[in-house]
Protein backbone atom coordinates (compact mmCIF):
# COMPACT_ATOMS: atom_id res chain seq x y z
CA UNK A 1 0.00 0.00 0.00
CA UNK A 2 1.37 3.63 -1.09
CA UNK A 3 0.89 6.22 1.60
CA UNK A 4 2.01 9.76 1.45
CA UNK A 5 4.38 11.41 4.62
CA UNK A 6 2.59 14.32 5.55
CA UNK A 7 3.85 17.32 7.27
CA UNK A 8 0.04 18.65 8.41
CA UNK A 9 -1.29 19.24 5.14
CA UNK A 10 1.95 19.43 3.38
CA UNK A 11 2.66 16.39 1.54
CA UNK A 12 6.67 15.88 1.62
CA UNK A 13 7.52 12.22 0.36
CA UNK A 14 5.26 9.12 -1.29
CA UNK A 15 6.22 5.10 0.40
CA UNK A 16 5.43 1.71 -0.29
CA UNK A 17 4.70 -0.43 2.89
CA UNK A 18 4.43 -4.10 2.88
CA UNK A 19 3.57 -6.27 5.51
CA UNK A 20 4.61 -3.58 8.13
CA UNK A 21 7.53 -2.83 6.28
CA UNK A 22 8.79 -0.33 4.05
CA UNK A 23 9.74 -1.49 0.63
CA UNK A 24 10.28 1.63 -1.20
CA UNK A 25 10.05 5.51 -1.49
CA UNK A 26 8.49 6.35 -4.51
CA UNK A 27 9.26 9.97 -4.88
CA UNK A 28 10.04 13.08 -2.83
CA UNK A 29 7.76 15.97 -3.42
CA UNK A 30 8.59 18.61 -0.76
CA UNK A 31 12.52 18.66 0.69
CA UNK A 32 12.07 21.39 2.72
CA UNK A 33 10.04 19.57 4.70
CA UNK A 34 11.35 16.59 5.00
CA UNK A 35 12.14 15.21 8.83
CA UNK A 36 15.46 16.83 10.47
CA UNK A 37 18.82 14.47 9.97
CA UNK A 38 16.91 11.36 8.21
CA UNK A 39 18.30 11.71 4.99
CA UNK A 40 22.25 11.60 5.32
CA UNK A 41 24.28 12.23 2.30
CA UNK A 42 27.78 11.34 4.02
CA UNK A 43 25.99 7.87 5.26
CA UNK A 44 27.75 5.83 2.11
CA UNK A 45 26.01 2.29 1.22
CA UNK A 46 22.64 3.04 3.08
CA UNK A 47 19.92 3.89 0.87
CA UNK A 48 16.93 6.46 0.83
CA UNK A 49 14.56 3.63 1.75
CA UNK A 50 16.84 2.14 4.79
CA UNK A 51 17.33 5.29 6.38
CA UNK A 52 13.84 6.28 5.99
CA UNK A 53 12.72 2.98 7.12
CA UNK A 54 14.96 3.45 10.34
CA UNK A 55 13.32 7.11 11.20
CA UNK A 56 9.58 5.27 10.79
CA UNK A 57 10.82 1.97 12.89
CA UNK A 58 11.86 4.90 15.66
CA UNK A 59 8.72 6.43 15.70
CA UNK A 60 7.66 2.53 17.41
CA UNK A 61 7.49 1.98 21.25
CA UNK A 62 11.17 0.78 22.10
CA UNK A 63 11.68 -2.69 22.40
CA UNK A 64 12.71 -1.49 26.13
CA UNK A 65 9.31 -0.46 27.16
CA UNK A 66 8.24 -2.08 30.53
CA UNK A 67 5.62 -4.56 30.14
CA UNK A 68 5.94 -4.33 26.44
CA UNK A 69 5.19 -7.91 25.46
CA UNK A 70 2.61 -8.27 27.75
CA UNK A 71 0.90 -5.26 26.41
CA UNK A 72 0.83 -6.31 23.10
CA UNK A 73 -0.25 -9.55 23.29
CA UNK A 74 -3.57 -8.13 25.29
CA UNK A 75 -4.11 -5.90 22.27
CA UNK A 76 -3.80 -8.86 19.85
CA UNK A 77 -0.20 -10.06 19.61
CA UNK A 78 0.02 -7.01 17.43
CA UNK A 79 3.91 -5.34 16.70
CA UNK A 80 4.97 -2.33 17.57
CA UNK A 81 5.02 -1.90 13.99
CA UNK A 82 1.48 -2.10 13.38
CA UNK A 83 0.52 0.27 15.78
CA UNK A 84 2.72 3.04 14.35
CA UNK A 85 0.96 2.19 11.33
CA UNK A 86 -2.61 2.26 12.18
CA UNK A 87 -2.61 5.41 13.66
CA UNK A 88 -1.02 6.67 10.76
CA UNK A 89 2.40 7.44 12.65
CA UNK A 90 0.51 9.99 14.80
CA UNK A 91 2.38 11.61 17.30
CA UNK A 92 2.03 14.01 19.67
CA UNK A 93 5.48 15.64 20.07
CA UNK A 94 5.85 16.44 15.85
CA UNK A 95 3.22 17.06 12.89
CA UNK A 96 4.38 14.28 10.85
CA UNK A 97 1.30 11.55 9.37
CA UNK A 98 1.19 9.26 7.27
CA UNK A 99 -2.01 9.35 5.01
CA UNK A 100 -3.50 6.55 2.52
CA UNK A 101 -2.48 8.08 -0.94
CA UNK A 102 -5.10 9.43 -2.86
CA UNK A 103 -7.20 10.01 0.41
CA UNK A 104 -8.79 13.28 1.28
CA UNK A 105 -8.16 12.61 5.07
CA UNK A 106 -6.84 16.07 6.34
CA UNK A 107 -4.78 17.12 9.51
CA UNK A 108 -7.56 18.33 10.98
CA UNK A 109 -9.44 15.69 10.81
CA UNK A 110 -7.11 13.26 12.59
CA UNK A 111 -4.38 14.64 14.69
CA UNK A 112 -4.07 14.22 18.19
CA UNK A 113 -3.97 17.52 19.33
CA UNK A 114 -7.22 18.59 18.74
CA UNK A 115 -9.18 14.82 17.86
CA UNK A 116 -9.99 11.84 20.73
CA UNK A 117 -7.93 8.91 20.68
CA UNK A 118 -8.48 5.66 22.41
CA UNK A 119 -7.12 4.81 25.50
CA UNK A 120 -6.63 0.96 25.67
CA UNK A 121 -3.28 0.72 24.25
CA UNK A 122 -2.37 2.82 27.37
CA UNK A 123 -3.93 0.96 30.03
CA UNK A 124 -2.51 -2.17 28.13
CA UNK A 125 0.97 -0.79 28.12
CA UNK A 126 -0.01 0.40 32.38
CA UNK A 127 -1.66 -3.83 32.61
CA UNK A 128 -5.11 -2.33 33.46
CA UNK A 129 -6.92 -3.11 30.19
CA UNK A 130 -9.60 -5.22 30.61
CA UNK A 131 -10.94 -6.77 27.30
CA UNK A 132 -13.62 -8.95 26.78
CA UNK A 133 -13.52 -8.57 22.99
CA UNK A 134 -10.40 -7.92 21.17
CA UNK A 135 -12.46 -6.87 18.41
CA UNK A 136 -13.83 -4.04 20.78
CA UNK A 137 -10.56 -2.49 21.11
CA UNK A 138 -9.21 0.53 19.37
CA UNK A 139 -5.56 0.97 18.46
CA UNK A 140 -5.65 4.48 17.42
CA UNK A 141 -3.55 5.82 20.07
CA UNK A 142 -0.30 8.40 20.34
CA UNK A 143 1.07 6.05 22.69
CA UNK A 144 1.58 3.75 19.36
CA UNK A 145 4.75 6.55 19.21
CA UNK A 146 5.82 7.07 22.45
CA UNK A 147 9.82 6.60 22.89
CA UNK A 148 11.34 5.33 26.14
CA UNK A 149 11.84 2.45 28.72
CA UNK A 150 9.66 3.77 31.60
CA UNK A 151 5.72 2.97 31.80
CA UNK A 152 3.75 5.92 29.85
CA UNK A 153 0.79 6.85 28.11
CA UNK A 154 -1.02 9.76 27.09
CA UNK A 155 -4.11 10.86 28.52
CA UNK A 156 -6.68 13.83 27.87
CA UNK A 157 -7.31 16.18 31.22
CA UNK A 158 -10.10 18.27 30.80
CA UNK A 159 -9.01 19.28 26.93
CA UNK A 160 -5.87 18.80 27.55
CA UNK A 161 -3.08 16.49 26.47
CA UNK A 162 -1.07 15.21 29.60
CA UNK A 163 1.76 12.36 30.06
CA UNK A 164 1.50 10.15 32.47
CA UNK A 165 5.19 8.09 33.09
CA UNK A 166 5.81 5.42 35.92
CA UNK A 167 9.07 4.75 38.04
CA UNK A 168 11.50 1.58 38.16
CA UNK A 169 12.72 -0.61 40.66
CA UNK A 170 11.90 -1.45 44.29
CA UNK A 171 11.73 2.49 44.92
CA UNK A 172 9.71 4.08 42.37
CA UNK A 173 11.47 7.34 42.34
CA UNK A 174 11.97 8.74 38.71
CA UNK A 175 8.59 10.39 39.27
CA UNK A 176 9.45 12.55 42.55
CA UNK A 177 12.88 13.46 40.52
CA UNK A 178 10.96 14.74 37.85
CA UNK A 179 9.11 17.14 39.98
CA UNK A 180 12.47 17.69 42.59
CA UNK A 181 13.70 18.66 39.18
CA UNK A 182 11.15 20.98 37.45
CA UNK A 183 11.10 22.56 41.04
CA UNK A 184 14.87 23.60 40.78
CA UNK A 185 14.11 25.05 37.65
CA UNK A 186 12.11 27.07 38.25
CA UNK A 187 14.08 28.45 41.57
CA UNK A 188 16.52 29.48 38.97
CA UNK A 189 14.31 30.70 36.46
CA UNK A 190 15.26 28.08 33.69
CA UNK A 191 12.62 27.00 31.15
CA UNK A 192 10.70 23.66 31.72
CA UNK A 193 8.36 21.03 32.16
CA UNK A 194 5.75 21.69 34.91
CA UNK A 195 5.67 18.15 36.55
CA UNK A 196 3.45 16.31 39.41
CA UNK A 197 2.99 13.54 41.46
CA UNK A 198 -0.32 11.46 40.63
CA UNK A 199 -0.95 7.88 42.49
CA UNK A 200 -2.80 5.29 41.06
CA UNK A 201 -3.57 1.35 43.35
CA UNK A 202 -0.15 2.14 45.11
CA UNK A 203 2.02 3.32 42.09
CA UNK A 204 3.09 6.76 41.38
CA UNK A 205 3.87 8.75 38.25
CA UNK A 206 4.74 11.90 36.81
CA UNK A 207 2.66 14.02 34.96
CA UNK A 208 3.00 16.97 32.41
CA UNK A 209 0.93 18.81 30.10
CA UNK A 210 2.36 18.31 26.70
CA UNK A 211 4.89 21.35 25.58
CA UNK A 212 3.85 20.71 21.96
CA UNK A 213 0.82 22.28 19.93
CA UNK A 214 -1.01 22.49 16.81
CA UNK A 215 1.58 25.02 15.46
CA UNK A 216 5.11 23.47 16.99
CA UNK A 217 7.06 20.67 17.19
CA UNK A 218 9.87 18.72 18.92
CA UNK A 219 13.13 18.06 17.15
CA UNK A 220 15.31 15.76 19.00
CA UNK A 221 19.28 16.25 19.53
CA UNK A 222 19.56 13.28 17.90
CA UNK A 223 18.31 13.98 14.77
CA UNK A 224 19.92 17.66 14.51
CA UNK A 225 23.70 15.60 15.32
CA UNK A 226 22.86 13.86 12.33
CA UNK A 227 22.12 17.13 9.78
CA UNK A 228 26.36 16.92 9.07
CA UNK A 229 28.90 13.94 9.30
CA UNK A 230 31.28 14.75 12.79
CA UNK A 231 34.87 15.36 11.79
CA UNK A 232 37.42 13.63 14.06
CA UNK A 233 38.55 16.73 15.28
CA UNK A 234 35.58 18.23 16.64
CA UNK A 235 34.29 17.79 19.95
CA UNK A 236 30.39 16.33 20.10
CA UNK A 237 29.62 19.41 21.35
CA UNK A 238 30.81 21.58 19.00
CA UNK A 239 29.59 19.48 16.26
CA UNK A 240 26.04 19.71 17.92
CA UNK A 241 26.28 23.91 17.57
CA UNK A 242 27.60 23.12 14.17
CA UNK A 243 24.29 21.05 13.21
CA UNK A 244 22.48 23.61 14.78
CA UNK A 245 23.84 26.33 12.75
CA UNK A 246 23.71 24.58 9.39
CA UNK A 247 20.02 23.81 10.41
CA UNK A 248 18.95 27.19 10.51
CA UNK A 249 19.16 28.22 13.61
CA UNK A 250 19.67 31.72 14.33
CA UNK A 251 20.63 32.77 17.98
CA UNK A 252 23.88 29.67 19.11
CA UNK A 253 24.96 32.20 22.35
CA UNK A 254 21.01 31.57 23.25
CA UNK A 255 21.22 28.22 22.91
CA UNK A 256 24.30 27.64 24.62
CA UNK A 257 22.85 29.50 27.21
CA UNK A 258 20.21 27.48 27.63
CA UNK A 259 22.26 24.07 27.09
CA UNK A 260 24.38 25.02 30.06
CA UNK A 261 21.42 25.53 32.28
CA UNK A 262 19.74 22.23 31.36
CA UNK A 263 23.38 20.31 32.37
CA UNK A 264 23.62 22.58 35.56
CA UNK A 265 20.40 21.26 36.80
CA UNK A 266 21.67 17.52 35.78
CA UNK A 267 24.77 18.33 37.80
CA UNK A 268 22.64 19.33 40.86
CA UNK A 269 20.41 16.08 40.89
CA UNK A 270 22.85 14.11 39.17
CA UNK A 271 21.12 12.86 36.26
CA UNK A 272 22.68 9.93 34.61
CA UNK A 273 21.08 9.40 31.35
CA UNK A 274 20.75 13.28 29.82
CA UNK A 275 21.63 11.22 25.92
CA UNK A 276 20.51 12.93 22.64
CA UNK A 277 16.73 11.66 22.27
CA UNK A 278 15.95 13.18 25.50
CA UNK A 279 16.87 16.91 25.00
CA UNK A 280 15.92 19.20 21.74
CA UNK A 281 14.92 22.18 19.90
CA UNK A 282 11.54 22.85 19.20
CA UNK A 283 10.23 25.01 15.59
CA UNK A 284 7.36 25.79 14.11
CA UNK A 285 5.74 23.23 11.66
CA UNK A 286 4.57 25.36 9.10
CA UNK A 287 7.23 27.63 8.70
CA UNK A 288 10.19 25.71 9.65
CA UNK A 289 11.08 28.41 11.72
CA UNK A 290 13.47 27.64 15.05
CA UNK A 291 11.95 28.88 18.25
CA UNK A 292 15.30 27.47 20.28
CA UNK A 293 15.94 24.84 23.35
CA UNK A 294 12.99 22.85 24.22
CA UNK A 295 12.54 23.30 27.99
CA UNK A 296 14.02 20.86 30.33
CA UNK A 297 12.34 17.87 30.48
CA UNK A 298 12.83 14.01 31.14
CA UNK A 299 15.11 14.16 34.09
CA UNK A 300 13.58 10.86 36.45
CA UNK A 301 16.54 9.07 35.93
CA UNK A 302 18.77 11.01 38.52
CA UNK A 303 19.24 11.29 42.54
CA UNK A 304 20.26 7.65 42.65
CA UNK A 305 17.16 6.45 41.73
CA UNK A 306 18.79 2.77 41.17
CA UNK A 307 21.05 2.89 44.32
CA UNK A 308 20.62 1.03 47.73
CA UNK A 309 20.59 3.37 50.85
CA UNK A 310 23.64 1.47 52.27
CA UNK A 311 25.93 2.32 49.19
CA UNK A 312 24.55 5.97 49.78
CA UNK A 313 25.37 5.91 52.99
CA UNK A 314 29.00 4.94 52.40
CA UNK A 315 29.64 7.56 49.94
CA UNK A 316 31.20 5.15 47.62
CA UNK A 317 28.06 5.96 45.29
CA UNK A 318 28.24 9.34 45.30
CA UNK A 319 32.00 10.76 44.93
CA UNK A 320 31.69 13.37 42.18
CA UNK A 321 34.18 11.32 39.65
CA UNK A 322 31.85 8.33 39.90
CA UNK A 323 28.22 9.97 39.22
CA UNK A 324 27.59 9.01 35.33
CA UNK A 325 26.70 11.81 32.84
CA UNK A 326 26.01 12.16 29.40
CA UNK A 327 26.38 12.89 26.29
CA UNK A 328 29.46 15.37 26.61
CA UNK A 329 31.45 13.88 29.76
CA UNK A 330 31.86 10.91 31.77
CA UNK A 331 31.28 12.90 34.94
CA UNK A 332 29.20 15.90 35.42
CA UNK A 333 32.55 18.09 37.00
CA UNK A 334 33.91 17.41 33.60
CA UNK A 335 31.03 18.30 31.36
CA UNK A 336 30.29 21.40 33.09
CA UNK A 337 34.30 22.05 32.63
CA UNK A 338 34.26 21.67 28.81
CA UNK A 339 31.49 23.59 28.10
CA UNK A 340 31.00 27.12 29.07
CA UNK A 341 28.69 26.91 31.97
CA UNK A 342 30.52 29.08 33.72
CA UNK A 343 30.02 32.16 31.37
CA UNK A 344 26.67 31.09 30.89
CA UNK A 345 25.45 30.32 34.71
CA UNK A 346 27.53 32.48 36.68
CA UNK A 347 24.43 34.45 37.36
CA UNK A 348 21.97 31.67 38.03
CA UNK A 349 20.42 32.76 41.72
CA UNK A 350 21.56 29.78 43.89
CA UNK A 351 20.50 31.52 46.82
CA UNK A 352 17.22 30.06 45.63
CA UNK A 353 17.86 26.56 46.47
CA UNK A 354 18.34 27.39 50.21
CA UNK A 355 16.09 24.39 51.56
CA UNK A 356 15.25 22.83 48.61
CA UNK A 357 16.16 19.43 50.50
CA UNK A 358 12.84 20.15 52.79
CA UNK A 359 11.25 20.44 49.38
CA UNK A 360 12.54 16.85 48.21
CA UNK A 361 12.05 15.13 51.50
CA UNK A 362 8.40 16.63 52.02
CA UNK A 363 7.47 15.13 48.63
CA UNK A 364 9.15 11.59 49.10
CA UNK A 365 7.54 11.18 52.19
CA UNK A 366 4.33 10.49 49.78
CA UNK A 367 6.44 7.65 48.82
CA UNK A 368 5.88 4.58 50.36
CA UNK A 369 8.79 2.60 48.96
CA UNK A 370 11.02 5.40 50.11
CA UNK A 371 12.18 4.46 53.98
CA UNK A 372 13.00 7.29 56.05
CA UNK A 373 16.98 6.48 56.30
CA UNK A 374 16.98 6.70 52.29
CA UNK A 375 14.80 9.93 52.37
CA UNK A 376 17.51 11.13 54.74
CA UNK A 377 20.72 10.57 53.15
CA UNK A 378 19.43 11.66 49.67
CA UNK A 379 18.29 15.41 50.55
CA UNK A 380 21.72 15.28 52.20
CA UNK A 381 23.87 14.49 48.74
CA UNK A 382 20.70 17.11 47.50
CA UNK A 383 22.16 19.71 49.60
CA UNK A 384 25.83 19.02 48.91
CA UNK A 385 25.22 18.85 44.81
CA UNK A 386 23.71 22.41 45.35
CA UNK A 387 26.37 24.07 47.03
CA UNK A 388 29.37 21.78 44.89
CA UNK A 389 27.65 22.49 41.84
CA UNK A 390 27.61 26.00 42.72
CA UNK A 391 31.39 26.22 43.24
CA UNK A 392 32.21 24.83 40.08
CA UNK A 393 29.99 27.40 38.18
CA UNK A 394 32.09 30.10 40.17
CA UNK A 395 35.13 28.77 40.82
CA UNK A 396 35.81 25.63 37.99
CA UNK A 397 39.62 25.34 38.44
CA UNK A 398 39.41 25.16 42.06
CA UNK A 399 37.03 22.51 42.51
CA UNK A 400 38.05 20.85 39.75
CA UNK A 401 41.41 20.44 41.53
CA UNK A 402 40.22 19.00 44.65
CA UNK A 403 37.90 16.36 42.74
CA UNK A 404 41.22 15.65 41.34
CA UNK A 405 43.13 15.09 44.68
CA UNK A 406 39.99 12.96 46.17
CA UNK A 407 40.43 10.56 43.38
CA UNK A 408 44.16 10.47 43.87
CA UNK A 409 43.86 9.79 47.36
CA UNK A 410 40.76 7.25 47.07
CA UNK A 411 43.16 5.03 44.01
CA UNK A 412 45.98 5.31 47.06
Amino acid sequence: MIYTLCHKDIQVLNFKIEEDEITDIVNIVNEPHLPVGVFKDYERGVSQRQQFRTWWKNRAIPASRQNLRDALELLGNVTTEQLVTKSLGLSLSDQYWAKPFASDLKWKDVNFFENDFSEDVGKALFGTLDVQDISSLSLISPDNTSDGWLKKKWIIDDGERALLKGGSGPYQQEPFNEVLASEICKALNIPHVEYSIAEHEERYYSACKDFITTETELISAWHIRNILKKENNVSEYQHLLQCCEKAGMKNIPEIEKQLCQMFVVDSIVANSDRHFNNFGFIRKADTLEWIGLAPVFDTGTSMFHDVHERLLLSGLATQAYKIKSKPFAKNHQEQIKKLPCSKYCKDLPFENLTGIERYYSDILLKNQNITPERRSVLCTILKDRVRETEKLIKSPELVHKRSGMRASLSAK
